[in-house]
């Protein structure tokens, strides 16, 4: 009897443990793509200031920056729960 406890328990845990890492790999693949995203808007902006010889707007460069950052958190908000619904 006691041995059925332990192999159940052993059965949720290795599932949790499963459960866990799919988790945390797809938060690692989310997050690196937000912040390729932002650093990839800071090369653009900052790229066609340097190509049209003008100074780099940083105010501007700032604002771009948050902006599309608030829009990739609210893109990987919508993707976690429609791959993950049971997190939230």
């Amino acid at each position: 009897m006691f041995r059925q406890i332990l192999q159940q328990l052993q059965q949720r845990r290795s599932g949790l443990i499963h459960i866990v890492r799919a988790i945390g790999s797809l938060q690692v693949i989310l997050w690196s793509l937000w912040t390729l995203m932002i650093v990839g808007v800071a090369y653009y902006d900052w790229r066609i200031a340097v190509r049209v010889h003008q100074p780099v707007n940083i105010l501007g460069l700032v604002i771009d920056c948050v902006v599309s950052g608030l829009v990739g958190l609210v893109v990987m908000t919508v993707i976690e729960m429609r791959l993950e619904p049971w997190r939230f």
